[in-house]
């Protein structure tokens, strides 16, 4: 049976009963213990010591049981772990105890939770290696971040999050005194960020004011996202137990499903939501919990209906009277089935109200009531019953058969978003297993198909689906993930997903969430026109895209989640303009971008996501044709120190190694436009190495091999540039290796074509000046020249190719009359040396 911690059961019962005189605690001890010894003989024992000791009760009854049961502190100021310092202890419960720490690698103070229990190291490791990458993954300015995750010298198991200085929320909003449509706009901006760890497939499980910070400027923090899953699923596990752990939920807050220990979904959330929404409203808890008892506590949370808002909010009950009765208790109500489908929903109906407009929660339907009278009266409707059976038999085997398809429609539904979302993301970092991968969610893919055609106009079914083509999508081309190549298998995933997005945003009812989620699908659209080399197409999309945000961002200027979209809106158009003349355009969208994110990292300075997102803004801008030098260097090294830092930071995150890989990448094409081929040479010797590690993790990753490709030939041109033909050659014919595997896989990319047409250059030229060394033989000179007239050959065939189906970036259109002319000079070469 779930229950609380021990040590937390007995301060609050000792708490409770330290005050009654002491004839009257044997009936205490009687009503709250029962049957448990061990419980009563505990409460004895401290009320000994409380008669024994003339000072106990000077002290705070909760500080004594603390020190009965829990040790101080385990760290003191000053002390060090894992390269966190101490700075003070901030709280202690039964878990653990949270510490203020600096985490001396990237200067910033942290919250350091240690986790007290007996759960052996490995075990720790293990659970939180699966687990870390989703939760660090997640995004949101409503979201305190996970930075780490670890185990200490002495087997305790810790978590490092980001510190937010704030309130509790229940205490703020009374700090305040916040309005009654305040407070719902609050509660508005807590229900997007567990709406968007839903998409994320991560689900809090412990919501409750003690979870939620509101910052000074009045943004509300979620605490603690994910980490109950950790505790719950080795709770559950016996084989990886080392002591007895309680289960993670708060009994205030917790759903019926929690408390009889049953599956964990969406669901759950939306009921916690619900009972906060429920105190925020009416300054009181919905349930009243008279015992700990894990029996008792049991029957209140799945039995027990709570008492209407407007029956318990004193003189604001006329304004919660209606609809905000019906909102907060469909959110609670105690099947998960009947509650709001998500908690975008949920939010939506707190918008409908804000509006004035009529809400989703109605009240329960008189077939509804009559199912739950009949639950209570089971022997004196079975007798009527018996009257009306022979004429009700029809009814009541289509009633049986229907509920039947019902119920194995929604296990369909749970085994397609178990493989979609579960089984995919367990295995989705293991090396090499892109295919599988693919297989998994296709497979998930053909079910949703099918509960599709069944599933008539439910819209949180077609977002399932769209979010599961865009999965599909990823996997197979996305250029800015593990991906398999395939284009145009990508494209049309995506244009799926695109479908149903913008069918389900018509009419202007959608959410801001799923609106966003849109203006992402044609940015994904977008960057696969860019491969595809369909530039118009591609900057239709990602205008598209922009569109959306900047209206969005119109309505909501103060949504740090929508004002980083728009930076990535701008930045996105910017990369599209690269296709094109258009480069005073390019840079205006690089420098909005650098402008947003400049101010996203003034409102939150710790926040690393939007570092990277003005490094990547710097390094665009400097990539600008027209651009100085000098200020094309300086962006690139502001870049560089940011990507260094997050990398020193991290050093197993993959996508930050990446980072920084590209940035030295982009910094040697800049040198060499410079004519610093040395610098150039440099920098892309340090690209090539960050590009081979990460290559080397997984052979199936085609956006990997590419820029291992694209690094070796950037390495082949700055050889040649140094005069160094024969280095240069060894780079390019690695360089064509992999163009020649990537295109043969993916026919339909111009990005792969037009890099092996440079690559064919990067042979050609290396070749010309062997040929043209004076101590090479006269008939190796001719062979040389006759080899690279061959490769100058192929480079023009390719790049008039591309021109001639529209997918030549305008930068390169120069290209083909250079690769003629070269073609020519080997020709005029091979003529004074070939043999009369």
């Amino acid at each position: 049976m779930p229950r609380e911690g021990h040590a937390e059961l007995v301060a609050e019962l000792f708490k409770s009963a330290v005050e009654l005189a002491p004839e009257h605690r044997a009936t205490f001890l009687d009503e709250q213990c029962g049957s448990n010894r061990k419980l009563r003989a505990e409460l004895e024992s401290l009320f000994r010591a409380e008669d024994r000791a003339g000072q106990f009760m000077e002290r705070p009854a909760a500080d004594v049981v603390a020190r009965t049961f829990s040790r101080e502190g385990a760290f003191g100021a000053g002390q060090v772990v894992d390269g966190y310092e101490i700075v003070s202890l901030i709280g202690k419960g039964g878990m653990g105890e949270v510490y203020l720490a600096q985490d001396r690698r990237v200067r910033r103070q942290v919250a350091l939770k240690l986790v007290r229990g007996g759960i052996d190291r490995e075990t720790m490791a293990r659970r939180f290696q699966r687990e870390q990458e989703l939760l660090a993954g997640l995004n949101h300015p409503n979201i305190a971040q996970l930075y780490d995750t670890g185990v200490t010298e002495d087997g305790i198991p810790y978590f490092v999050m980001e510190h937010v200085e704030g309130t509790r929320l229940d205490q703020f909003v009374e700090q305040r005194a916040l309005g009654l449509n305040e407070r719902l706009v609050l509660f508005r901006k807590l229900c997007a960020a567990v709406a968007y760890a839903h998409q994320n497939l991560v689900i809090h499980r412990d919501i409750k004011p003690g979870n939620i910070r509101v910052t000074p400027a009045g943004e509300p923090k979620l605490l603690d996202f994910g980490i109950a899953k950790l505790f719950d699923e080795m709770a559950a596990d016996p084989a990886e137990q080392t002591v007895t752990m309680d289960r993670m939920l708060t009994p205030d807050y917790a759903s019926p499903e929690q408390v009889r220990g049953e599956r964990i979904t969406t669901s759950t959330d939306v009921y916690s939501l619900g009972v906060v929404l429920y105190e925020l409203l009416t300054g009181t808890k919905p349930h009243r919990l008279t015992s700990r008892r894990p029996e008792e506590i049991t029957r209140t949370i799945t039995e027990q209906a709570p008492p209407r808002p407007s029956s318990t909010a004193g003189p604001n009950a006329r304004s919660l009277r209606g609809d905000l009765d019906n909102i907060v208790l469909m959110a609670m109500r105690k099947e998960p089935e009947r509650r709001y489908r998500s908690t975008g929903q949920f939010a939506e109906d707190i918008d409908r109200y804000l509006e004035g407009r009529p809400v989703i929660a109605r009240k329960d339907t008189f077939a509804y009531r009559a199912g739950k009278f009949i639950k209570r009266n089971k022997v004196a409707v079975a007798a009527a019953v018996l009257v009306f059976l022979s004429l009700a038999g029809g009814i009541i085997v289509a009633s049986y058969e229907a509920r039947r398809a019902q119920r194995r429609f929604d296990e369909v539904r749970r085994l397609a978003n178990s493989l979609m979302f579960e089984i995919h993301d367990s295995v989705q970092d293991l090396q090499g297993s892109t295919p599988t991968r693919r297989l998994i969610v296709e497979r998930a893919l053909q079910y949703l198909d099918s509960l599709s055609q069944d599933g008539g106009t439910d819209s949180s079914l077609q977002l399932e689906l769209a979010t599961a083509y865009e999965k599909v999508g990823d996997i197979q081309g996305n250029p800015y993930t593990a991906n398999l190549g395939d284009t145009e298998g990508a494209l049309a995933s995506y244009r799926k997903a695109n479908a149903i997005r913008a069918g389900l945003s018509k009419g202007g009812a959608a959410t801001m969430e799923a609106r966003l989620q849109l203006a992402r699908n044609y940015r994904a659209i977008g960057d696969i026109m860019e491969l595809k080399g369909d530039v118009a197409e591609c900057l239709k999309n990602y205008r598209n895209s922009l569109a959306i945000i900047e209206q969005l961002a119109a309505l909501h200027p103060q949504e740090m989640a929508v004002q980083t979209e728009l930076a990535r809106a701008y930045e996105t158009l910017g990369d599209g303009l690269s296709r094109t003349d258009e480069h005073g355009e390019r840079l205006r969208a690089y420098q909005q971008t650098v402008s947003i994110r400049q101010a996203l990292i003034q409102q939150t300075p710790d926040d690393l996501r939007q570092e990277r997102g003005a490094a990547v803004a710097y390094m665009k801008v400097a990539g600008v044709a027209g651009v100085e030098k000098s200020e094309a260097v300086a962006n690139m090294k502001r870049a560089i120190s940011i990507f260094e830092k997050l990398t020193a930071a991290d050093p197993q995150n993959a996508r930050a190694r990446r980072d920084l890989g590209y940035a030295h990448y982009q910094f040697g094409r800049i040198l060499a436009a410079a004519d610093d081929h040395a610098g150039a040479l440099a920098s892309r010797q340090l690209a090539l190495q960050f590009r081979r590690e990460i290559a080397a993790q997984d052979a199936r990753n085609q956006q990997a091999r590419f820029d291992l490709a694209t690094a070796y030939g950037e390495l082949a041109e700055s050889y040649a540039r140094v005069n160094a033909p024969r280095d240069a050659l060894e780079h390019a014919r690695q360089s064509l290796e992999l163009l020649n595997d990537l295109t043969a896989s993916d026919p339909a990319n111009a990005v792969y074509r037009r890099n092996l047409g440079l690559c064919y250059e990067r042979l050609a030229r290396p070749l010309g000046q062997l040929a043209e060394d004076e101590g090479t033989p006269p008939s190796e000179r001719l062979r040389l020249w006759q080899e690279a007239r061959g490769w100058y050959q192929k480079a023009l065939e390719l790049f008039a190719d591309l021109r001639d189906r529209g997918a030549l970036m305008p930068s390169d259109a120069g290209q083909i009359e250079n690769f003629r002319a070269q073609v020519a000079a080997a020709d005029r070469a091979i003529a004074k040396l070939a043999p009369e």
